[in-house]
């Protein structure tokens, strides 16, 4: 059996200049990132690192595989929908930018983006079905996003469709299990004091 810590990226350098596609960590998000590692994650058993491709998942992962001398695995699957648009955009700016499209990006954060829902579901799904099947690991720390996460949570619950709620920036959501059918929610959304 696997437990899985789910952590959701820190608070990104939304409009960062030079890659508003693919932003960096925010300052704030830097701080989020070094704290999570030093005051939570440091203090769990973890013996790997896998992270989503996008440059604010790897800057939030950087700090506890530098703390813990582990090397940090890239996952394509673990990737937010957005990974190619053309510039970052956050909930609160998708609504304010685009209130006439609020109940369609709720509906769903993919199909908003261009993204076909069931592709992204399925590629998501796929990544965390061949994690479990690894043999390498036992505590893995996940760096990824909203949606993935919530994603394999929803499916945990047996309640998909559900991806509505919200996760904190750097929040850890545990999960354990020895495959897909038999993952369980530990917690969710747990927050670094």
């Amino acid at each position: 059996m696997k437990q899985l810590l789910l952590v959701r990226h820190g608070q990104p350098d939304e409009g960062h200049a030079l890659r508003p596609g693919n932003p960096p960590l925010h300052a704030a998000g830097q701080v989020q990132a070094r704290v999570l590692a030093l005051r939570r994650l440091a203090f769990e058993p973890i013996d790997r690192i896998v992270c989503s491709p996008q440059q604010r998942a790897l800057d939030t992962a950087a700090p506890l595989s530098r703390l813990l001398g582990i090397d940090i695995e890239v996952i394509n699957g673990l990737a937010e929908c957005d990974l190619y648009t053309d510039r970052y955009r956050s909930p609160d700016t998708i609504r304010r930018e685009e209130p006439h499209r609020w109940a369609e990006f709720l509906a769903s954060p993919p199909g908003f983006l261009g993204v076909d829902p069931d592709v992204f579901h399925k590629t998501v799904m796929d990544a965390f079905a061949a994690l479990l099947a690894d043999s390498r690991g036992s505590v893995v720390a996940v760096f990824s996003h909203g949606m993935p996460i919530k994603t394999l949570v929803a499916h945990a619950m047996r309640m998909p469709g559900t991806e509505t709620f919200s996760l904190d920036h750097c929040s850890v959501t545990r999960m354990v299990g020895s495959s897909l059918d038999d993952m369980r929610v530990r917690t969710l959304n747990e927050s670094t004091p």
